[in-house]
C-alpha cells in the first residue's frame, strides 16, 4: 500500500475535523448574517440623519455572513466529496475572505473617531431641524426619523430633553403604555439622550460582532491549513490511481 495506514488515518482525522470546522463555521456565517439583518432593522432610522450611508456596515455583516455561509457549503462538499477542485477554490476563497475581513477591520478601527463624529453631528443636525419644522404641520423625513429613534432607544433629544427647550418634548420621548401609545403625563420623558443611549447599543452589538469575527478568522485559518492537508492527500492518491491506470496499459 502507497500510503501508510497511519498516513491514511491521520487524513481521515483531518477530513472529520475539517467537515466539523465547516458546519461551525456554516452556523456561525448564518449568524453574522442574522446579526446583520437585526442591525439593519434596530438602526435604519440612523440612515436617515447621516451623511453617508450608516447602512453600509449592515450590508457588509450581511455580505460577509453570506459568503461565509456559501463557502462553508462549498467546504463540506469539498471534504466529503474528496475533491480537488473544490477543495482548491475553497482554500482560494478562504484567503480571498481573511484579507478582505482584516482589510474592513482595519479601516474601521482607523476610522473609528471619523464614523462617530459623523453620526453625533447627523443626530444634533435632525434635532435642531426636527425644532425648526416642528410646527409646519409638514410631515419630515428626518422628524420621522428622530421619533422612531427616541421611541426605539427610549430616549430624549441629542444630549437629553433640554435640547427641545423652551417647548416640551415630543411625545416620542415619552415612555408608552400597554396599548403603545405615549404617556407624557403619568410616565414624563424619558432623560437619557439619544448619544448615550445609541452609543451602548452599538458598543454592546460590536461586542457581539467582534467575538463572531475573532472565531470566524480563527476558524477559517484552521480551514485553510486542513484544507491543504487534505487537498495533498486527494492529489497524491489521484496521482498514484493515474499511475496505476496507465501501468495497465
Amino acid at each position: 500500500m502507497a500510503i501508510g495506514k497511519c498516513a491514511w488515518c491521520c487524513t481521515q482525522l483531518v477530513r472529520v475535523m475539517l467537515f466539523i470546522f465547516n458546519f461551525i463555521f456554516w452556523a456561525l456565517g448564518g449568524t453574522l448574517l442574522a446579526l446583520g439583518i437585526y442591525l439593519k432593522i434596530e438602526f435604519r432610522s440612523l440612515n436617515d440623519i447621516t451623511e453617508d450611508n450608516f447602512s453600509l456596515w449592515t450590508y457588509v455583516l450581511i455580505g460577509v455572513g453570506a459568503t461565509i455561509f456559501v463557502i462553508s457549503f462549498l467546504g463540506c462538499c469539498g471534504t466529503l466529496l474528496e475533491s480537488n477542485n473544490l477543495l482548491m477554490t475553497y482554500f482560494m476563497l478562504l484567503i480571498l475572505l481573511v484579507v478582505a475581513e482584516l482589510g474592513c477591520g482595519i479601516w474601521a478601527y482607523l476610522n473609528r473617531e471619523k464614523i462617530s463624529t459623523q453620526l453625533y453631528d447627523g443626530l444634533d443636525n435632525a434635532v435642531i431641524e426636527y425644532n425648526k419644522t416642528r410646527g409646519d404641520g409638514q410631515s419630515s423625513v428626518v422628524r420621522d426619523a428622530v421619533d422612531s429613534i427616541q421611541s426605539t432607544f427610549k430616549c430624549c433629544g441629542s444630549n437629553g430633553r433640554a435640547d427641545y427647550s423652551p417647548n416640551n418634548p415630543p411625545s416620542s420621548c415619552c415612555p408608552k403604555t400597554k396599548n403603545d401609545l405615549p404617556d407624557c403625563t403619568s410616565q414624563g420623558y424619558y432623560d437619557q439622550g439619544c448619544k448615550a443611549e445609541i452609543s451602548s447599543s452599538l458598543k454592546a452589538n460590536l461586542w457581539v460582532v467582534g467575538i463572531i469575527i475573532g472565531i470566524l478568522l480563527f476558524l477559517e485559518l484552521v480551514g485553510t491549513v486542513l484544507s491543504c492537508h487534505l487537498r495533498h492527500y486527494v492529489v497524491k492518491q489521484d496521482i498514484e490511481r493515474w499511475g496505476a491506470a496507465y501501468s495497465h496499459l
